[in-house]
């Protein structure tokens, strides 16, 4: 065995090193089953393929040869589907199927004979070109929301010349001599080729493993900071957003479900879940992208404006209360009308815990009222007066 095989041996350790870590992945993630499932296949495939590499000339070509074209075939194509999984949440498992069927019909129809070995590596060349623009095309996305934009064409430009570097080698073989065209024939080609496996083994599969790792850290970070219900901030996401903001005018709006005890006394807590989502999306759909919205307390919201001041607020409020008390949330027992009580307020430097404070006197203004209506620090300024 020459140093090429030998290397292609300690490769193929690596790369089973990598399956045992995927497996984990699927075991110890949940959400991240199938994508661990899928990478720990792919890993094994290639494990399989260059310990066969490195085993040529002491065991049959027709494992050999034509089963580790096989193996690199079916490695390649779980490579793209590995990434249209983490993307996409599902495998296409048909297209994958068939796709890869005929490719190893193909494979094993040419055989381990020297005279089909251009037909082999037009295979692999194929193949290999094809899984990696398709593994770079449904890694964008998810790459561009983790890291940005930048970053991520940074990392596709890199995956998409070790892929045609690949590809290269490859279709360079087929100028080659016979016995130049094996992989582990000790050449200067060969040795470039190992480098380039070696490279892009290393960043296929820790870049992999990092977006898996990122993505659940900040689906942690996300769920530590929004309410699970309706998937508004909770309380600390609330004022960890009230640091972030520059110390401008902020105007808060404190809104208080009107009755919602009897909501839940008659139609059930389900209904009442129902109605805090409700809630929640009439705020996201009449508030706009600037407004900060949570859930800070059991039926009790908060919506933090940047910028405006205590009567753009005040007529915000009043057009999101009517908005509410005009759209009756659907249930079975008929139409069910909720209302808001709204309190305002508005930054002047205070803290946050004044501010609420101020916002929730407000509040109570606006519930002595009769409810359903919208009350501010200039009202009880003036009822003060």
């Amino acid at each position: 065995m020459n140093a090429i095989a030998l290397s292609y041996l300690l490769l193929a350790a690596q790369m089973g090193l990598y399956g045992i870590l995927w497996s984990l992945t699927a075991w110890l993630v949940r959400s991240e089953r199938l994508t661990g499932l899928l990478g720990a296949a792919y890993s094994l495939c290639w494990a399989g393929a260059l310990a066969l590499f490195a085993l040529r000339g002491t065991l049959t070509p027709w494992l050999t040869y034509t089963g580790a074209d096989v193996l690199v075939l079916c490695g390649f194509t779980l490579l793209w589907g590995r990434a249209y999984c983490f993307d996409r949440g599902r495998f296409p498992w048909r297209r994958w199927s068939l796709v890869t069927l005929l490719g190893a019909l193909l494979l094993i129809w040419a055989g381990p004979a020297p005279e089909h070995m251009d037909l082999r590596l037009l295979l692999l060349a194929l193949f290999s070109g094809v899984s990696g623009f398709l593994m770079i095309c449904y890694s964008a996305r998810p790459l561009r929301q983790q890291l940005g934009t930048p970053l991520s064409w940074l990392i596709c430009l890199l995956g998409l010349a070790a892929i045609l570097a690949w590809g290269e080698r490859i279709m360079m073989a087929q100028s080659l001599p016979i016995p130049a065209q094996d992989f582990v024939y000790p050449s200067s080609h060969n040795i470039l080729a190992l480098l380039v496996i070696w490279l892009l083994t290393i960043a296929l599969q820790l870049g992999q493993l990092f977006m898996v790792v990122l993505r659940n850290t900040r689906k942690l970070n996300d769920l530590s900071v929004r309410d699970a219900l309706t998937q508004l901030l909770n309380r600390r996401g609330f004022e960890a957003r009230w640091r972030e903001l520059p110390a401008a005018s902020r105007s808060l709006l404190l809104i208080d479900v009107d009755h919602f005890k009897q909501v839940n006394d008659r139609h059930g807590h389900d209904v009442g879940d129902r109605v805090l989502c409700h809630l929640a999306r009439q705020f996201t759909d009449h508030m706009g992208p600037s407004a900060t919205l949570a859930r800070i307390g059991g039926e009790e919201f908060a919506i933090l404006l940047p910028g405006e001041d205590i009567a753009n607020a005040h007529g915000r409020a009043e057009y999101l209360r009517s908005q509410i008390a005009a759209t009756p949330l659907p249930s079975e027992q008929g139409a069910l009308h909720v209302t808001v009580s709204i309190g305002v307020a508005t930054s002047q430097g205070e803290c946050l815990f004044e501010l609420l404070k101020q916002a929730d006197l407000a509040l109570y203004l606006a519930k002595r009222r009769g409810r359903n209506c919208v009350a501010s620090q200039q009202d009880l300024a003036a009822q003060m007066s």
